[in-house]
């Protein structure tokens, strides 16, 4: 299986990590690798995560990985990063009615 990164995943996952360099580029980078990591993972074994609780399809699936959600969906021999989320952020979201923005039109 081959894994792609859509650009709504390498742009809020970048933007995230922006701020955690203005602190701590290392934590950042460290941050970075581990992610990238465990998107890698997904090519063993793609129905390994939970199906995902923001979309109605067992194809798109929910990695979550230290308080964030790696959102993909599996088509054939592809799986496609699509979203990038913090958790409490899309609590707070969905508590405002605009949890639609957290995807950034990003969904295959």
């Amino acid at each position: 299986m081959n894994i792609e990164f859509l650009p709504s995943f390498v742009n809020r996952l970048e933007g995230f990590l922006e701020i955690i360099a203005e602190d701590k580029p290392s934590a950042a980078r460290k941050l970075h690798k581990e992610i990238i990591g465990a998107c890698r993972e997904i090519q063993y074994f793609p129905y390994k995560h939970r199906k995902s609780i923001y979309f109605d399809d067992e194809n798109i699936r929910d990695l979550v990985y230290k308080g964030f959600v790696i959102i993909y969906k599996i088509e054939g021999e592809t799986g496609r990063v699509f979203a990038f989320v913090n958790r409490s952020a899309v609590s707070e979201e969905l508590k405002n009615g605009s949890a639609a923005t957290i995807f950034d039109k990003g969904m295959p």
